[in-house]
């Protein structure tokens, strides 16, 4: 199976598993020539996911060859996953079957300025009582999947950055975390993870670019199922893209960045600029409920509100006319809980700006829409990411189906 951007390749099984979440009833052949691996190949993935209990016949169907054909279907309820995302202001936990449904959910809070040893603790105990709350047994449940802001080593597990205070910097996130829960923890980049999340309730092979905005703005690309990774899987930073060549100098060493100009953050801080609309519309506590305030009040029709977050919008758009180009996607989900109510007016900006702007246009079109639930989305992928891993790490690798 091929993969975009790094050695790591999406396993056989998941492939196959994907395939028969995707069409419900299947039969081998249907398999086979979907794939195209062989069809000793396909059996043996077949009796793999079986074995697993992932996978169960149902009853045959005709042939035109006369041999019955042994339908095949998912069993969802056999594993289920946990996924985490969390960010400075906000966190939720889910855990998500084999068919990508969310059988349970828990609000948490976000990071805040506590220490990670004290965050870790406290996720570990809520994910406990998410489960409980699931009623899912605890030996069927594969691992948490923890989806986070970046830059990352998704291998060491732990994060590169500062962000939101320097003990995050180099602390083992996925270890102390599965210590503590006592379950296996990946992390994953939460714009990737909302991709991943997106895909998990859809088409196992479809080609979309994901904008992610809840504390930061972050992008995904997923390109026919497989998630586009860069060398170290911290590539698509849409919130580092220039859009004011001479703007301010962000954190990252560019100039004019989008987060730090059209971001979130940055359409607060510019609220809290005008003593007025601030005092109007009480622009306290944590930069995330203020921005959503604001949002608010721009959809209520406060104009001083309207106009930053339309600048915010023109923004995000000129970046996503980039991202479209570089990747030639014909579609983009917008997801993030900064979209929860502003999702959209962000929307239609940004497709009227795709329309007009976008070089291939000419050639196809792209399609800007909402995730299904914008709020769920990079937590679903986190939990789908460590069934990629369950199944990768459990035989037929893809030199079994050369």
């Amino acid at each position: 199976m091929r993969s975009f951007g790094s050695d790591t390749r999406m396993s056989t099984l998941a492939v196959v598993l994907d395939l028969i979440r995707e069409r419900t009833t299947v039969s081998r052949v249907e398999l086979a020539e979907a794939t195209g691996l062989t069809q000793a190949t396909m059996t043996h993935a077949v009796r793999r996911l079986i074995a697993l209990g992932m996978v169960h016949e149902v009853g045959t169907a005709r042939s035109a060859r006369g041999t019955p054909r042994r339908l095949l279907e998912l069993q969802p309820d056999a594993r289920h996953m946990v996924g985490l995302q969390f960010d400075r202001y906000t966190a939720l936990g889910v855990v998500v079957d084999l068919a990508g449904h969310v059988v349970a959910q828990r609000a948490m809070p976000g990071s805040g300025d506590r220490h990670p040893g004290d965050v870790i603790a406290d996720y570990a105990a809520r994910i406990e009582a998410l489960l409980e709350d699931s009623g899912v047994p605890r030996d069927g449940v594969l691992g948490i999947g923890v989806a986070t802001h970046g830059p990352q080593d998704r291998d060491a597990g732990v994060l590169l950055t500062e962000y939101p205070a320097p003990e995050w910097r180099g602390y083992p996130l996925a270890a102390e975390l599965s210590a503590a829960a006592g379950l296996p923890v990946r992390i994953e980049n939460d714009a990737t993870a909302a991709g991943l999340g997106v895909q998990a309730q859809e088409s196992a092979s479809s080609s979309f670019a994901v904008v992610f905005m809840s504390g930061g703005i972050g992008s995904g690309v997923i390109l026919d199922g497989f998630p586009y990774r860069g060398v170290t899987s911290n590539g698509v930073e849409l919130g580092h893209i220039s859009v004011d060549a001479l703007g301010e100098v962000c954190g990252c060493g560019n100039r004019g960045c989008l987060e730090i100009v059209g971001g979130p953050n940055a359409v607060v801080r510019n609220a809290k600029e005008r003593p007025e609309l601030r005092n109007r519309l009480e622009l306290e506590g944590d930069q995330l409920d203020a921005f959503m305030l604001l949002g608010r009040a721009a959809l209520a029709g406060d104009p001083d509100a309207a106009a930053l977050i339309d600048d915010s919008a023109q923004m995000l758009a000129v970046a996503t006319v980039s991202l479209v180009n570089l990747f030639d996607v014909g579609r983009v989900v917008l997801a993030g809980r900064a979209f929860e109510d502003l999702g959209p007016r962000y929307r239609d900006a940004i497709q009227e700006v795709l329309d007009r702007s976008v070089f291939m246009r000419q050639v196809h079109s792209v399609r800007v829409e909402l995730a299904d639930d914008v709020s769920q989305a990079p937590a679903i992928g986190g939990a789908a990411m460590v069934l990629r891993n369950f199944l990768e790490s459990s035989g037929l690798r893809d030199r079994d189906a050369d």
